[in-house]
């Protein structure tokens, strides 16, 4: 029958943190990608002394808002299909954290059986809009970036792209996401499919900006690349981020205890129904399952989690 569940962890730092989480982990398969950029003596901490179920995966050196984000993830992702026959495989970051135990995240998954949790939005999205590229969007994907080693070139902190536009592939219809997730089985293995059998697609997403946003909801969104098992929109995902605090928009601050309240109702809104998923969350939200972002520093907001939340 196959595990219920497995974890990508995408971790770069912060080892202390990187283990308290695999520790909520317990029995589930884990496949750690610690980023090749990370100093030796932080990979060695990261890697030493872990459990059985945690599996090492090789390493890919990455950069903000390009390819070699996405490269990393489908390494892991890789792992863990030929490793395992999982019927979901969430894509954690090393600064998640469940808001419950094991039990209870293969309950709430099963009524997501045979189907992706995976935030998807169509493009053009009016938060995706800036004030130099009104679009919703579609600056990201319509533009030719200028990349080396998977790695988008900046200069003078601007990523640097090709003055025209270009088409984008007829088959891809556009969506809207994030880079943490949850795989159905099914979906995880079609993926990797189209990565191994579309070279033409990897050779423009390759030169988009920001693919980790945008890569995933659309190829299996698509329905001329994922036929009838292609994504629904979904508006509301499984994670709770704390999108309202960030200074930017683009990066939410660290949780602490003072973000309790906020955690709890997380964890104890309605569930989200997979028929309802295009819908808006309601007043109260939905149910998440995990949390962003935590570190080692700060752990007294994990301490709640544990207490109160996770075996309360």
């Amino acid at each position: 029958m196959g595990e219920p569940l497995a974890v990508v962890l995408l971790a770069h730092a912060d080892p202390e943190q990187v283990h308290r989480l695999i520790r909520t982990l317990a029995g589930v398969p884990v496949f750690l990608h610690c980023d090749a950029r990370t100093p030796p003596p932080v990979f060695h901490a990261m890697t030493t002394g872990l459990p059985a179920y945690v599996t090492v995966v090789d390493r890919v050196r990455t950069a903000l808002a390009s390819w070699s984000l996405v490269r990393a993830e489908l390494t892991g992702l890789r792992a863990a299909v030929r490793a395992v026959d999982a019927r979901h495989v969430a894509v954690l970051s090393g600064a998640c954290y469940p808001l419950m135990g094991v039990d209870d995240l293969v309950r709430e998954l099963a009524v997501w059986r045979g189907r992706s949790w995976i935030t998807n939005l169509p493009l053009p999205l009016d938060r995706w809009s800036t004030p130099r590229h009104p679009d919703g969007g579609l600056w990201r994907l319509n533009r030719r970036y200028l990349v080396r080693r998977d790695r988008v070139l900046h200069l003078r902190g601007v990523p640097l792209r090709w003055p025209w536009p270009r088409a984008i592939p007829a088959e891809l219809e556009l969506r809207a996401g994030g880079h943490w997730k949850i795989y159905s089985g099914a979906h995880a293995r079609l993926l990797l499919d189209l990565v191994d059998g579309r070279p033409d697609l990897l050779r423009f997403w390759r030169t988009t900006l920001i693919p980790e946003e945008t890569f995933v909801p659309t190829m299996l969104a698509s329905p001329a690349l994922a036929g009838a098992d292609a994504l629904p929109p979904c508006a509301a995902g499984p994670w709770y981020i704390d999108w309202a605090g960030s200074p930017d928009g683009h990066h939410p601050p660290w949780l602490t205890t003072a973000h309790a309240d906020q955690l709890k109702a997380a964890r104890w809104a309605p569930p989200l129904i997979p028929g309802e998923m295009a819908q808006p969350p309601g007043p109260h939200g939905t149910r998440r399952l995990f949390a962003r972002k935590f570190r080692s520093a700060d752990p007294l907001v994990l301490d709640r989690i544990d207490a109160e939340l996770r075996l309360g």
